[in-house]
């Protein structure tokens, strides 16, 4: 048996210890309920504003609920590539926060969809209609289109700035 105070038994102690605060944090993380507790920008973007997207109505916990962030140029909105964020969050049944990293306070809209078969891809059918759980910010009535910008827009404060969804399938 090591001597009390051996290097054995220091590193054991100190992995102890880190493994004690890391189930600590995130203990509190997960009771807390609070997605912007983990939502911070990178340390260069000082001016940044965290979107917690608050999702509801997922049906299932299959693959990911995605929640992606456009600026206010209209003619972005919902094109591949225009983004400015987007993250994946696991689903689970029922409700389902995201967090989002907007570069500024400003004007944005955010679309949600349930990856569910997990490709990463927001699936259409054979016609071009969805195929998989989504939504917009505001939850504008959806019919033959998508919507326009100007119903899915809102404003992003300094700080913080929760947003909630409905996701339809």
């Amino acid at each position: 048996m090591p001597p009390s105070g051996s290097a054995s038994s220091l590193k054991q102690g100190r992995a102890l210890r880190r493994a004690a605060l890391w189930v600590t944090a995130l203990a509190a993380l997960l009771s807390s309920g609070d997605a912007l507790a983990a939502c911070q920008p990178p340390e260069d973007e000082q001016t940044s504003s965290k979107i917690e997207v608050r999702v509801d109505a997922v049906r299932s916990a299959s693959g990911s609920v995605v929640a992606v962030l456009y600026g206010d140029n209209p003619d972005d909105f919902l094109k591949k590539g225009k983004h400015l964020d987007k993250m994946f969050e696991p689903a689970q049944e029922g409700l389902v926060s995201v967090c989002l990293i907007a570069p500024s306070p400003g004007t944005y809209a955010v679309a949600v969809y349930h990856d569910e078969n997990g490709n990463e891809k927001f699936d259409k059918t054979w016609i071009g209609l969805p195929d998989e759980g989504y939504g917009i910010s505001n939850n504008p009535t959806i019919l033959l289109s998508a919507p326009a910008f100007d119903e899915a827009k809102f404003e992003a404060l300094e700080g913080s700035t929760v947003i909630e969804i409905n996701v339809s399938y």
